[in-house]
């Protein structure tokens, strides 16, 4: 028999794979120097008065970071060098726990930061505390290459065009515009941060050349800015520099019509990228899928995102009030093999960034399906109402969508169906079974309090609303105001009822039963060891 490889159990997921190029060998102190604008950086880290700054870099330019800290350490002494007493120090974070586009402010607090730089491609999504500073560098782009081909799919010169880039390439941008100068109609945009918040932490970016005063008016891309448009954004042709993940991909296709989609350039090639975006209807029918599940996990992907935490408790009134399970599971940067771990789990909803944090899984790859908050939120309500085209990643834009009802009005009316009637039969949309996707609505029923997995703040005393009566090692709750699904689920499913139950050749259920209770009758059997057994019945 010939040698069988062992099985992957630890896949990197395809929108993991849209990194920057990876960098085996550190360019010369001067070219990162140059690259990175590290003496503005180590002004704007001296005028911040931080005293602990923390390096986060992409794993594809982790070559960099050892000259990175150096001559960033050199820079800084070099800006006061009367400021000895408060010198500052700094730090590698060697690994990202999310997506590398979002700042990771849990690895910064394991060394005490008290500023986070963060380095290559960002989301620019709102952090919650710890300040920070982007800096995008300037990967190699070769804009006359990009100005051909920006000519050759744009060949109208009086069109109106949009262009925008990845991080790495914004500080090309100006220079590419200069290159069509024949194009009256071309505007570029600049990174733009959320609405800042009160007790907000600060977020700059180096260098400050790559603000502008004249992009005032918020795009509906993702944290972008442009002048004020000439026309409606859907009557514009949409030029992006950089590979984009499949989420981010297909949200800008949402934003234009059908015979107008983005133009996608290669940076390396500078010809437009063949990728192919995740159609829409794909999404509709994993959503429709969504209806049908009794039990979801929230999967959280993001620990520093701001509204994380109203989007998570959000997503889980919107499933209770639904009578459906949830739990909500972190489990790092997501795989096939970990999420395959909670088979109870039906579907799950996904809480990350806009552009690196969601997963699509575009070649089923994963055992359960995956949708966003979005989708989750048009798939509990009553009547699904989609209008063609729209698909929001914003966590902003889904906390502000309504729900059918009022969380207490919807609650009554549960109560007086459940009270009026039994569950209406339910079949999934996708695969026409039936399936019975409301596993609390056996509490509405009742009128018993459900008793929830996580309980935050619960006293010693309210530990024991779930015992064990003693009985077969029944699972039951105490009492009579309490129902709790899991319980439910251990007394009929996961339970074995002692030796013989499962060879019980009795007709009569009340006979059944009580042979199921009672059990079978211990015997004594053989002792010793393998090569002498002693047999009492020989």
């Amino acid at each position: 028999m010939g040698t069988v490889a062992a099985p992957v159990l630890s896949s990197e997921p395809e929108y993991y794979k849209v990194v920057a190029k990876t960098e085996t060998t550190p360019p010369p102190r001067a070219e990162i120097s140059k690259k990175y604008h590290l003496p503005e950086l180590a002004v704007q880290i001296k005028r911040g008065k931080y005293t602990r700054v923390a390096l986060q870099f992409p794993d594809g330019l982790l070559a960099h970071s050892t000259v990175f800290a150096r001559v960033l350490s050199e820079e800084l002494q070099r800006v006061d060098e009367t400021e000895k007493e408060r010198e500052v120090e700094v730090y590698v974070l060697g690994d990202t726990s999310y997506s590398e586009c979002c700042v990771d402010e849990i690895a910064a607090q394991h060394v005490g930061a008290d500023a986070v730089v963060h380095i290559g491609t960002a989301c620019l999504s709102p952090v919650i505390a710890t300040p920070v500073i982007y800096v995008f560098g300037e990967e190699d782009l070769d804009i006359d290459a990009v100005a051909s081909t920006f000519r050759s799919q744009v060949p109208d010169k009086s069109a109106h065009v949009l262009l925008v880039s990845e991080t790495p390439y914004q500080a090309y941008l100006g220079p590419l515009k200069s290159l069509l100068c024949e194009y009256p109609n071309l505007l570029t945009t600049v990174p733009a941060f959320a609405a800042s918040e009160d007790n907000a932490p600060q977020e700059l970016i180096v260098p400050s050349s790559l603000a502008s005063s004249t992009h005032t008016e918020r795009s509906e891309i993702p944290h972008r800015a442009h002048p004020p448009l000439r026309a409606s954004l859907s009557d514009y042709i949409l030029i992006h520099i950089g590979t984009l993940p499949p989420a981010a991909h297909l949200h800008l296709n949402t934003l234009f019509p059908s015979d107008r989609k983005p133009i996608i350039i290669d940076p390396v090639t500078s010809a437009p990228a063949s990728s192919v975006s995740t159609p829409l209807a794909r999404r509709y029918q994993t959503m429709m899928t969504a209806r049908s599940a009794s039990t979801i996990g929230i999967l959280v992907n993001t620990l520093s995102l701001r509204s994380s935490s109203q989007l998570i408790d959000s997503l889980k009134s919107a499933i209770r009030n639904a009578g459906k399970k949830h739990y909500v599971i972190a489990v790092g940067k997501p795989n096939v093999a970990k999420l395959a771990n909670f088979d109870v789990v039906d579907v799950w909803v996904i809480v990350g960034c806009a552009r690196g944090g969601i997963i699509i899984d575009r070649y089923g790859e994963y055992f359960k399906p995956i949708v966003t908050p979005f989708e989750l939120k048009l798939a509990l309500k009553k009547q699904v109402e989609w209008s063609g085209g729209e698909w929001m990643l914003e966590f902003d834009r889904v906390l502000s969508m309504k729900d059918d009802d009022d969380e207490q009005e919807q609650s009554d009316q549960d109560e007086t169906q459940a009270e009026d009637e039994d569950e209406a039969p339910e079949f999934d949309p996708v695969t026409g079974r039936y399936v019975s996707s409301r596993p609390l609505f056996q509490s509405l029923k009742t009128r018993k309090q459900h008793v929830d997995v996580e309980i935050e703040g619960t006293k010693p005393s309210d530990s024991a609303i779930i015992s064990t009566n003693g009985n077969a090692g029944q699972l039951s709750t105490r009492g009579s105001a309490h129902y709790s699904t899991a319980a439910a689920y251990l007394q009929t499913r996961a339970f074995w009822r002692g030796l013989g139950s499962d060879f019980n050749d009795e007709t009569d259920e009340e006979k059944k039963e009580e042979a199921e209770a009672e059990g079978a009758k211990l015997e004594e059997g053989r002792s010793g060891i393998a090569r002498g057994y002693v047999n009492p019945d020989v």
